[in-house]
């Protein structure tokens, strides 16, 4: 901790600690401030409701009242097992309906912890950077994760974002901790701490073994401490897979994958969601073509890949376009498969609608995303280039990578890259400090020339 201050690591522990928690706490402000204001028209409790949310809930509740793990309708006279969906989210919302007693009751509880771990969230973040980002960095990229509106207006909705980008900070913090004290028993709790964040999101199951493996052949850690970290991180997902193995495969998150690759193919994918929302034919249909292919996909891998590859020869530099713009598009602003802007339901009332108190910041943030996307790119090559990085400025670094990679692959919607917004933030800031060392030199350089 000695670049962070010269006043030694008592008084430099203190003022991280002062950071994480101020800017803490100005995450729990916004984002209560949020969830008490804006109303979220997500009537997850009805059956006409549907989405993500809807599922999720239906999980939770079939737990509670079935003991059965299922999306069926509590209409439903039968509750079929299925494993469509991961099961950190609704084993979270099933422990809120047990604690509450009615609906109305178990939605504002579940909106409320939300709000709570997601402010956690940004002091975890700040703390796992301290060994990495000076004291005048860590506190400007705490405060920015702290007003973020994608991060501020997650909490509200019944989705599982928030949770997962809470599981992540954890994991993060569990990764520095592990890598300063090089115990494999540590890096054993990081790897678990890794898998509840994949139980929550099956896109990061396989990232604490590719974690383990690039930390193993960079020498930062030894052979037995990378095994120790992927063979945790399989622990719950392997028990997990054990458990649905006998399922239909059409009720499997295999099928969703498969679901989220063929609509990922689709340059107009979004578009042909928006126009379906609002009752197109033209969109319907579109949604419909895509729909056979998944089907097609799920039967018949072979048959269904060679439809695929089939549609996408016949525009190739369209789809070569749309791929290479795909990673771009997780970083966006505007949320595609939803409401638009930080909205993924309709939502009325925001503190950030015009003549609010928060829009000014939203306009801010908006303006500056473009730029900070810029600079996490930037942050990324710093810490894969530099041999001194802190290992977890390289586990942050290669999360983004890697969760870029797999959307890109998927499905691309900047919905999904919002538990990853903080640490967004930390290793762009970590490109500012980059850039501004490189300006700093061609200065210094070019006055020497004067001067000489």
């Amino acid at each position: 901790m000695k670049h962070l201050s010269g006043d030694g690591r008592l008084s430099t522990g203190r003022t991280v600690a002062l950071i994480a928690v101020l800017s803490g706490l100005l995450a729990l402000v916004l984002r209560l401030y949020f969830v008490m204001h804006a109303q979220v028209l997500q009537d997850v409790d009805r059956d006409p409701f549907r989405g993500d949310a809807s599922q999720y809930y239906h999980y939770a509740w079939n737990m509670v009242h079935r003991g059965v793990f299922s999306s069926a309708l509590p209409t439903a006279a039968i509750a079929t097992p299925d494993s469509f969906r991961d099961p950190g989210y609704p084993l979270f919302l099933a422990l809120a309906m047990k604690l509450t007693s009615s609906f109305a009751t178990f939605y504002g509880f579940v909106l409320l912890v939300q709000a709570v771990l997601g402010a956690i969230t940004v002091s975890l973040l700040t703390l796992a950077a301290r060994q990495w980002l000076p004291v005048r960095y860590l506190a400007v990229s705490g405060m920015l994760m702290a007003v973020w509106p994608h991060s501020i207006s997650i909490p509200a909705y019944m989705l599982t974002e928030t949770l997962t980008g809470f599981f992540c900070a954890v994991a993060l913090v569990a990764t520095d901790f592990a890598s300063r004290s090089g115990k494999r028993t540590e890096w054993a709790i990081a790897g678990l701490m890794w898998s509840l964040a994949a139980m929550t999101n099956a896109v990061l199951l396989p990232f604490a073994t590719a974690l383990g493996v690039a930390l193993w052949l960079s020498r930062n850690v030894g052979r037995r401490a990378a095994l120790a970290l992927a063979l945790a991180s399989l622990v719950l997902p392997a028990a997990w897979g054990m458990r649905s193995i006998e399922l239909p495969s059409g009720a499997s998150s295999t099928s969703r994958a498969a679901t989220n690759f063929v609509q990922g193919s689709w340059p107009t994918y979004h578009d042909a969601f928006q126009l379906a929302a609002q009752g197109d034919i033209d969109g319907i249909h579109h949604l419909q073509w895509m729909q056979s292919e998944i089907d097609l996909l799920q039967k018949d891998p072979k048959a269904g890949l060679a439809v695929m590859l089939n549609r996408m020869s016949e525009r190739p530099m369209t789809h070569v376009t749309w791929y290479l713009w795909k990673p771009a598009l997780l970083w966006a602003w505007d949320i595609r498969i939803g409401q638009g802007d930080i909205y993924v339901y309709p939502t009325r009332n925001s503190p950030f609608f015009n003549n609010e108190p928060l829009q000014p910041l939203e306009a801010i943030c908006y303006i500056a995303n473009p730029a900070i996307l810029a600079l996490m790119l930037l942050g990324i090559i710093v810490v894969i280039f530099r041999r001194d990085t802190p290992v977890v400025a390289k586990a942050a670094a290669l999360l983004l990578l890697f969760v870029t990679a797999i959307y890109s692959a998927l499905q691309s919607e900047p919905r999904y890259s919002i538990p990853f917004r903080g640490v967004e933030l930390l290793v762009a800031m970590g490109g500012a400090i980059g850039l501004f060392g490189w300006i700093s030199q061609v200065m210094s350089r070019a006055t020497s020339r004067k001067a000489g």
